[in-house]
């Protein structure tokens, strides 16, 4: 057996009930989990081209055998993004240049033929790890912030969004209350603590330490409050993570600066990281956050659709193609995030559709007893600028909870890439 295909049989393998075997004691091929000698000659001759997707995440390779392992390596390894592939203007790989459906993930399919070729069995309950990325932890940072208000609010005056209107002006109309009492909308750490806490859960927060592009927003005003936001955080019994900044993934020597700066603040090890706007490359900047020790990275997602990009509902260990070998870092699948379903260069929902859309693929994730993350920025829990999106996260967490699901932080998930 080759060594990718010994590490997909282990991830899926991962992915069933204890007790469970090993890749060396499933036999691949065999007359229940049949082999394409084609589908690794593609793989060898380092083909671009992606191969025929069929019903049930599986991938004709051109030879006429089904085979489930070489499919799930495809996907896994996330092939399709390798260097030359479309990327949009933040240099991301979207869905929307995607072979498979992130709504309908590929692997876990997959997992399920598996299960049944091997008589492993489907693990019970599942898991939804909380996670927030701290972008702009204050609204109001100085007359260029409210003059951007009035500046949207004249915008969506123009453009007859009410919605946007309102929203803005219900904003600064709270500005002089907001100042004299020392608060800021952006500034949600408690009521965040307060909603996870009240429903048995914990999160994840991702803070900057680095500003180098205007797409990481305003250094000074960040540096003032980092310290603060690391003492809230800890003191509420949540997780810091780092979020590495926009050029990170081209500037990778940033990356260790950035980890040292936030670890001078942070009492315990910091673990987890999620890059800023998930800008990152699967093929070298995962082996980077490897190289430096960090145990977890849930940048894993699309920003353009909800889902599951790797077509799998489970944290594991990503495949270095370079390097040939699985690395010691865990991924965590980011299954929604809050931007993708109401910015309106993405879906633009309202949260009344935006919920549904989310539980729709959460229940997939239940259904696989998987382990996914989601995100939702500090501003949506902000007053007036929520827009209802804190009470869709408020609706998202009682479901998963009626569901009999457990909501976690990230370093929760360490110690076992699936669920233990």
């Amino acid at each position: 057996m080759n060594a990718r295909a010994a590490w997909v049989i282990e991830t899926l393998a991962s992915a069933c009930a204890p007790p469970r075997q090993g890749a060396a004691e499933i036999a691949y091929p065999s007359s229940r989990l049949p082999g394409s000698e084609a589908a690794w000659e593609y793989f060898d001759r380092g083909e671009a081209a992606p191969p025929v997707l069929q019903d049930g995440g599986l991938l004709d390779f051109g030879d006429g055998v089904e085979d489930a392992v070489a499919s799930a390596f495809w996907h896994l390894s996330r092939w399709e993004e390798r260097a030359g592939s479309p990327r949009d203007r933040h240099g991301r790989f979207t869905a929307a240049n995607a072979l498979a459906d992130p709504e309908q993930p590929a692997v876990d399919a997959l997992l399920g033929r598996f299960r049944e070729a091997t008589g492993l069995e489907r693990r019970q309950g599942f898991r939804v790890v909380l996670t927030h990325d701290i972008d702009t932890p204050r609204r109001w940072t100085s007359k260029r912030s409210v003059v951007a208000a009035g500046g949207r609010m004249r915008s969506a005056a123009l453009d007859r969004d009410r919605g946007e209107l309102l929203a803005e002006a219900r904003g600064l109309a709270w500005l002089p209350i907001d100042l004299a009492r020392e608060r800021d909308p952006n500034w949600a750490f408690q009521r965040m603590r307060e909603i996870e806490e009240a429903r048995g859960g914990r999160s994840t927060h991702f803070l900057m330490a680095g500003h180098h592009h205007p797409a990481d927003g305003d250094a000074a005003a960040y540096d003032q409050v980092r310290a603060r936001m690391v003492d809230r955080i800890t003191a509420n019994g949540d997780e810091v993570g780092l979020h590495p900044s926009y050029t990170t993934s081209d500037h990778p020597e940033r990356l260790r600066g950035e980890r040292e700066r936030l670890a001078a603040l942070v009492p315990a090890p910091i673990r987890s990281a999620r890059f800023h706007f998930l800008r990152h490359d699967p093929h070298r900047s995962l082996a980077e956050l490897d190289a430096l020790g960090f145990a977890l990275d849930s940048s894993q997602g699309y920003a353009d659709r909800p889902g599951l990009r790797a077509g799998f509902s489970f944290p594991y260990h990503p495949y270095d193609l370079a390097s040939e070998r699985p690395l010691g870092l865990i991924e965590l699948p980011l299954a929604v995030m809050d931007a993708t379903l109401s910015d309106q260069r993405y879906l633009g929902l309202d949260a009344e559709a935006g919920y549904l859309r989310s539980i729709a693929v959460l229940e997939r994730v239940a259904e696989a007893g998987g382990t996914v993350a989601i995100l939702w920025h500090n501003d949506r829990f902000a007053g007036p600028y929520a827009r209802g999106w804190d009470r869709c996260y408020e609706r998202l967490l009682d479901w998963v909870v009626a569901r009999g699901g457990e909501l976690c932080a990230c370093e929760d998930v360490l110690g076992s890439p699936s669920r233990a």
